[in-house]
């Protein structure tokens, strides 16, 4: 259990396990707010929250003293390239309560329920179009990532997601050290291949020229868009184009044996975002 006080004017919150089904039913209720979710399809029921707790599994909410949840985080046991893990399959933040740390609680009270019951790995899925998500999970957490699955879930009717396909990276975080000790070599940006050759495009946003078929490079970049979301909204047909570059760089690299160990930001107009992939390294 932790407390947060997010600043002076707000109150204190406390993340812990649920105690009771009302608060069962709060984090429903957070999942719902945290994410724009109008179908109760997408809510995790309670009763499978509650199985998850009791065999294995971690469900947390960030409470408030009324016990009114901000914030919930739920995960299970799975395997994951045939070893035992901690899959987190949600952790989310409600609108007001984002930007103060709550999720990277979640998160590190994750990895230390895992790594003292000795499971070697937490994995979950995230859109890898997020690049604020991409820089928590890759540079804050130091995840890795060397799966990439198309349309996990399939069409989805929440704010992110509507009208869009759900791919999704995996990330893996070995608990069998502190993973903020392992950084990457510092790089020469300049001098590592791109697998997605862009250009300057209209409306301050790159576009995707072609995908390179073969790299030998030990380190590679991929880079996504800065905003994907403005794209989609003033050119969508090019934010099609990028889904299906990025899918495809993704496969081809992972099938080569690169494994995503970082996420660089470039400053500039239109700003730039780059995931770093490298051959031959360990993901623990």
């Amino acid at each position: 259990m932790s407390k947060i006080q997010t600043s002076a004017n707000q109150p204190e919150i406390t993340i812990r396990r649920p105690h009771s089904p009302e608060e069962y039913k709060a984090l429903q209720q957070a999942q719902q707010k945290a994410w724009g979710i109008t179908q109760d399809g997408y809510v995790v029921p309670v009763a499978t929250m509650v199985g998850a707790q009791y065999h294995g599994g971690l469900v947390l909410g960030a409470f408030l003293s009324d016990r009114q949840a901000v914030g919930l985080s739920f995960s299970f046991m799975g395997r994951i390239h045939g070893e035992l893990c901690l899959y987190s399959q949600l952790t989310g933040i409600v609108p007001g309560y984002q930007g103060h740390g709550i999720g990277g609680k979640m998160k590190w009270a994750q990895w230390e329920y895992a790594h003292s019951h000795q499971i070697p790995v937490v994995a979950w899925a995230y859109d890898p179009f997020q690049a604020g998500n991409a820089h928590f999970n890759l540079n804050m957490l130091r995840g890795k990532a060397r799966r990439f699955i198309d349309d996990m879930y399939g069409p989805r009717t929440d704010a992110l997601n509507a009208g869009v396909p759900t791919d999704r990276l995996i990330v893996e975080w070995p608990t069998s050290r502190d993973p903020r000790t392992v950084l990457p070599e510092p790089i020469s940006f300049d001098s590592v291949p791109q697998v997605i050759q862009t250009r300057s495009g209209s409306d301050r946003f790159m576009v995707v020229e072609n995908v390179q078929s073969q790299f030998q490079s030990e380190i590679v970049l991929i880079e996504i868009p800065n905003k994907i979301m403005d794209i989609q909204r003033q050119e969508p047909l090019e934010a099609d184009r990028w889904r299906k570059a990025i899918r495809e760089s993704f496969h081809r690299a992972f099938q080569a044996g690169y494994v995503v160990n970082d996420f660089i930001r470039v400053p500039g107009d239109p700003a730039r975002c780059f995931y770093r992939l490298e051959r031959n390294i360990w993901v623990s």
